[in-house]
């Protein structure tokens, strides 16, 4: 059965993300959040997103209409109906997403015909403890979108000791929807891209902060020596620096190596708001310099 419809719960970045991209692969979304100001954040979020595309004549303005159009922002769980998925969306809080599961099964399998498949957008968190309050435990997987959602072509596909083959092929059916190749991964912590990326950015810190390098050089020798998009100071400053902060907590909880402990610049600039892209300042100022960072970096 083709999947036509989708819910996200979770208006942040990754779920505002993740419904602009459903849409403009012709699925019909509903995104769902707490409060008022987080649908209006997601809807300006993907309105800039949109406009961008505008102005690079990615997309005509009738199209971008389209798009906005297949997007339904409510606060309403009951304004879901019937869905061919759901997508949870939001920070990584085991208790909460355990929760909201939870929740949503009990409020969605009556007007889901043929069963609706339930995701779990995390990327560090076992999908068998965010089940474990779950009936339909078979149906639950996961699937780590990474930022920017519209442009990444990765999804790391996770599945738990209970979900099925059935759940992981159609699930692995919206994300080549989506444009995105799926990659299989253990449930381990980190998975492969946050298990590799915190080490890394760290000991781009360590450089930074031992003189041997500035951020834009380090960011340089990455992107040219290597062939990286971004070098690791802008890409942590993509993934947002609470995420990546969150991501080294948890793995440094995990394993207890020092290569995922957490430094201590990054915790000093979550404590000060600043987030990277998405809050306009991080290891780059994106309020005032855009166009000479981007050059840099």
């Amino acid at each position: 059965m083709e999947i036509r419809k989708i819910a996200v719960f979770g208006a942040g970045v990754m779920g505002a993300g993740i419904a602009q991209d459903a849409a403009a692969h012709g699925l019909d979304v509903v995104l769902v959040d707490r409060t008022e100001e987080g649908l209006a954040h997601a809807r300006k979020s993907i309105e800039t997103s949109l406009n961008l595309e505008l102005q690079r004549w990615g997309i005509t303005s009738s199209e971008k209409k389209i798009l906005l159009s297949r997007i339904k922002f409510t606060l309403d769980v009951k304004d879901v109906g019937a869905v061919d998925v759901v997508i949870e969306a939001i920070p990584d809080d085991l208790a909460a997403k355990q929760d909201l599961f939870a929740q949503l099964e009990a409020q969605l399998e009556q007007v889901c015909p043929g069963g609706v498949i339930y995701v779990s957008n995390t990327a560090i968190l076992p999908i068998t403890d965010i089940g474990l309050k779950m009936q339909n435990k078979d149906r639950l997987v996961g699937m780590h979108f990474l930022a920017p959602v519209t442009t990444i072509k990765l999804v790391e596909m996770v599945r738990s000791v209970h979900t099925s083959q059935v759940t992981v092929d159609r699930a692995k059916e919206l994300a080549r929807r989506l444009g995105k190749t799926p990659v299989d991964v253990l449930e381990n912590p980190g998975y492969i891209t946050a298990r590799l990326v915190v080490p890394l950015i760290n000991e781009a810190i360590v450089l930074y902060q031992e003189g041997t390098a500035s951020k834009e050089d380090i960011d340089t020798a990455m992107r040219l020596g290597f062939g990286f998009n971004k070098g690791p100071f802008a890409l942590a400053d993509q993934i947002g620096l609470d995420v990546v902060l969150g991501w080294s907590e948890h793995l440094f909880r995990e394993f207890g190596e020092t290569r995922y402990r957490p430094q201590s610049l990054v915790r000093n600039l979550v404590r000060r708001g600043e987030l990277g892209v998405k809050s306009g300042r991080g290891f780059y100022n994106y309020e005032t310099h855009v166009e000479s960072v981007e050059e840099k970096i």
